[in-house]
C-alpha cells in the first residue's frame, strides 16, 4: 500500500508540483473545489481521514480553533499526533512543540513537547520545518509531503506528514495540527533517493 500511495505522490509531483508537493486552499468561491482536488492529493488513508475530519471543523469558512479538535474524536491519531505553536513574529519566530505524541519517542529517543523544532537533534532538517511550518501559517493553508529521514539511527525510514492550521480567531493561524506516519524505507520506494531528496 506504502509504495502504490508514494507512486501516486510522485505522478501527482509531474502533473501538478506546487499542489502535490505543498499547500492547497479550502477557503473562497471554489472551496469545494479546491477542497476536492486538496483530499484527492494527499497520500495515505490515515492523512485523508485526519483532513476530513480538520475539514468538518471548518464553519463559514474559518480556520478551526483548538478547542474544535477533540482528542477523543481522533484517538487512533494521538500516537504521531503534535500541536506546534509559533512564537515570535518575522526573523524571530520560533515553533514549540506544545503536544507531542508517545511515538515521538521512539524517533528522538526523547520527550519533545515543550521543545523548540531548532533544538531538536541533527538530521532532524530544522530549517525544512520551518519552511513548511512558515507556509502554513503565512498562506492558512494544510500542507502534505513525505521525506526520507535523517536523523541518526532513522534514515532507514520514510516519512509522510500532513499539517494543518489552527486558528483562536478563525483567521489568523496561531497553531498548527500535524499527523506523522513513519515507514520503513524498504516498504515504499523512496530507498534510492538521497537523504537531500524531500517534498515540501
Amino acid at each position: 500500500m506504502i509504495r502504490g500511495a508514494l507512486a501516486r505522490f510522485k505522478w501527482l509531483m509531474l502533473i501538478n508540483p506546487i499542489r502535490a508537493g505543498g499547500e492547497f486552499g479550502v477557503y473562497g468561491e471554489i472551496a469545494m473545489l479546491q477542497a476536492s482536488a486538496a483530499r484527492h492529493q494527499i497520500v495515505l488513508p490515515e492523512q485523508r481521514e485526519l483532513y476530513d475530519y480538520w475539514r468538518s471543523k471548518c464553519v463559514e469558512g474559518q480556520i478551526p480553533t483548538r478547542e474544535d479538535i477533540n482528542p477523543a474524536e481522533i484517538a487512533q491519531f494521538l500516537p504521531t499526533l503534535s500541536l506546534v505553536q509559533p512564537i515570535g513574529e518575522g526573523d524571530d519566530r520560533r515553533y514549540q512543540y506544545r503536544l507531542a505524541g508517545t511515538k515521538f519517542w521512539d524517533v528522538y529517543q526523547r520527550e519533545i513537547t515543550g521543545d523548540f523544532i531548532d533544538n531538536l537533534p541533527e538530521g532532524s532538517r530544522r530549517d525544512y520545518w520551518a519552511r513548511v511550518l512558515g507556509r502554513v501559517i503565512e498562506r492558512g493553508r494544510p500542507s502534505a509531503g513525505v521525506q526520507r529521514m535523517a536523523v541518526s539511527g532513522r534514515t532507514h525510514m520514510a516519512q509522510f506528514w500532513v499539517r494543518l492550521p489552527l486558528a483562536s480567531d478563525g483567521v489568523n493561524v496561531d497553531m498548527i495540527l500535524g499527523f506523522d506516519k513513519f515507514v520503513k524505507l524498504s516498504e515504499t520506494s523512496l530507498a534510492p533517493v538521497e537523504n537531500t531528496k524531500i517534498y515540501a
